[in-house]
């Protein structure tokens, strides 16, 4: 039987995302793929094999949407419905509110170092999105000149991580949005000039 590459990994996306990688066993795996245990070794060579996998397009994806942001005519707005994008899932699909790459943080000592070199370049590619976002916000006079660009990435990294805790609380949209514009706004704030 022919497996696509791109509907495996997608399914098991969303099997790791809901269950993180402790909790999808060998059985879930079989199951959501609609595989058997010789084809997953087969193809991926371990759980850890194909988890890396979801880990390495998660992390892409995200890239490829966070470059179209900083290079968008105004990288805040964009930045904005960005935020939105990810925060605003319905209830049934939830868990996409929670970062696939924190969730994984949290379990780095139960991966194989791999999968973990996979998690923390993630987290890297992303804060590198984040800060060219913010350079080009700068360029386009969205931020003040000397707005400092690696504390505003890591603010903004820091804020989303947030955001998507809240979000994966929080019913009512209308708080959501406004943690979201209260991020853009806190971010066009002077920094105290001790910091940078």
């Amino acid at each position: 039987m022919k497996y696509n590459q791109d509907e495996v990994i997608e399914k098991a996306t969303i099997l790791f995302w809901q269950r993180g990688f402790q909790g999808a066993g060998m059985r879930d795996i079989q199951q959501a793929l609609d595989m058997r245990p010789g084809s997953i070794y087969a193809r991926f060579q371990s759980k850890e094999g194909l988890f890396k996998l979801v880990i390495d397009k998660y992390a892409e994806n995200s890239e490829l949407r966070l470059n179209q942001v900083a290079n968008a005519n105004s990288p805040l707005a964009a930045l904005r419905d960005f935020f939105a994008e990810a925060l605003l899932h319905p209830n049934k699909l939830r868990f996409m509110r929670q970062c696939l790459l924190i969730k994984s943080v949290n379990e780095l000592d139960a991966i194989g170092d791999i999968a973990k070199k996979a998690v923390i370049e993630g987290m890297q590619t992303l804060q590198n999105c984040f800060k060219n976002i913010v350079v080009n916000a700068v360029e386009k006079g969205e931020l003040p000149n000397n707005t400092p660009v690696e504390l505003s990435a890591n603010l903004l990294q820091n804020q989303f991580v947030g955001l998507r805790a809240f979000a994966l609380m929080q019913d009512d949209q209308t708080q959501i949005y406004t943690m979201i514009d209260k991020v853009i706004s806190d971010l066009k704030q002077p920094w105290p000039s001790a910091l940078h």
